[in-house]
């Protein structure tokens, strides 16, 4: 079966709910087909990176943390939203990652390698995610947490977490395992330069 996809139409658009968080904006649409979906709630978040940073010994450092949304302390990757200081500096999403590592590790790393750039969910997020190796890494300082952040900071085998993710033995979100697989994909097409 065969046909062609087209976009929905947009009638009516309104933001039903704002914060320093989120933005909710609810859409009333057409199909192409003539289909009222009204109203259709699109989160509007800001963009979205991630970063691995990498070790010379090939350990990688993640977060561990607790998330409210799931209710429990998971590991993760550095991770932030773009900030509008970021957009003024050119590249938005080098930005936030090297702000970020600072910010979460106080790390500054001398390379950027950008592993993919993805959507964290096209249903109903306006946004995107780009995810960063970050290699060459030097201490420069102490992590500056916000307020309300709590944040631990380990260092892990990137073999051994990606075999827990794939045993289900890790649960983590699902943008920082799109990532870790992407680096050990990098890594592998890399191995022969000797990366430090």
């Amino acid at each position: 079966m065969s046909h062609e996809l087209k976009p929905w139409s947009v009638t009516a658009s309104r933001i039903t709910y704002e914060d320093r968080w989120i933005r909710l904006r609810s859409d009333d649409c057409v199909t192409a087909e003539g289909t009222v979906v009204a109203p259709f709630h699109v989160l509007d978040y800001p963009d979205w990176i991630n970063v691995i940073p990498l070790m010379p010994d090939g350990r990688v450092l993640l977060t561990r943390e607790y998330r409210h949304g799931c209710g429990e302390i998971i590991l993760g990757l550095v991770a932030g939203g773009v900030e509008p200081a970021d957009i003024e500096a050119g590249d938005a999403a080098m930005a936030a990652a090297r702000r970020e590592l600072r910010e979460e590790t106080g790390h500054e790393a001398s390379t950027f390698v950008k592993l993919l750039t993805s959507y964290p969910n096209a249903a109903n997020h306006s946004n995107i995610v780009t995810s960063w190796l970050a290699l060459g890494l030097n201490r420069t300082g102490e992590p500056r947490f916000d307020p309300e952040e709590k944040v631990d900071m380990l260092f892990a085998d990137l073999g051994d977490i990606l075999a827990d993710l794939r045993s289900g033995a890790v649960i983590m979100q699902s943008m920082h395992v799109a990532a870790l697989f992407a680096a050990e994909s990098w890594l592998r097409m890399h191995a022969s330069e000797g990366l430090k």
